[in-house]
């Protein structure tokens, strides 16, 4: 049992390896003393917004309503995790939008990186313990599977004005992104060409 909890945290694993992956170098400076030029390239910065992108709307499709079904406090634990996803996806859009090295990158990047910790750190400890306590076997094997689903057809790029409703993710999120990945496509064509 617990295969749901299981993905979920592979999930969180690869996030905080990719944040301090991007993070670990933005305190750096240059051979005078002062700040160095943005260490981070862009290539791991996609990663993140493409990971965390899909990571939240898959939370949104599957274990938000599941935590609001079988959790007693279910609904104010989803009310906040969706609070808290609703600050880092308009962080993700900036930092999407941002060239690397530009100004405000690192600043946008240490944003979205305490965001986003703060985020997994709440899920971690004060939603998955109520949640694998109420999950029968049955639940987990659904729940592993609609994860599964959800993460296979999610966005890549952070979608803001999606609203957090599985109904709609259910039925948007899927064409969405289609679109996400033709342009991840045609971006990847384009960078191909150029070298």
């Amino acid at each position: 049992m617990n295969r749901f909890v299981n993905l979920l945290r592979e999930d969180h694993d690869a996030l905080w390896r990719l944040l301090d992956d991007v993070t670990d170098d933005t305190d750096t400076t240059d051979a005078t003393g002062g700040p160095a030029r943005d260490p981070v390239p862009r290539r791991p910065a996609r990663r993140l917004v493409a990971l965390l992108s899909a990571h939240e709307l898959a939370e949104e499709r599957v274990v938000w309503p599941a935590v609001r079904r079988l959790c007693e406090d279910g609904d104010a634990l989803a009310r906040t995790a969706l609070a808290q996803e609703d600050e880092a996806k308009r962080a993700l859009r900036a930092l999407a939008r941002l060239p690397s090295g530009g100004p405000g990158f690192t600043a946008c990047l240490r944003t979205l990186a305490g965001l986003t910790r703060a985020h997994l750190t709440y899920e971690q400890e004060q939603v998955w313990p109520r949640l694998e306590s109420r999950l029968t076997e049955r639940d987990d094997a659904t729940l592993a599977r609609r994860w599964r689903a959800a993460r296979r057809r999610a966005p890549t790029r952070p979608h803001p004005w999606l609203p957090a409703r599985p109904a709609v993710l259910g039925t948007v999120g899927p064409a969405v992104a289609a679109l996400d990945r033709a342009r991840d496509a045609l971006r990847a064509r384009t960078a191909a060409g150029r070298t």
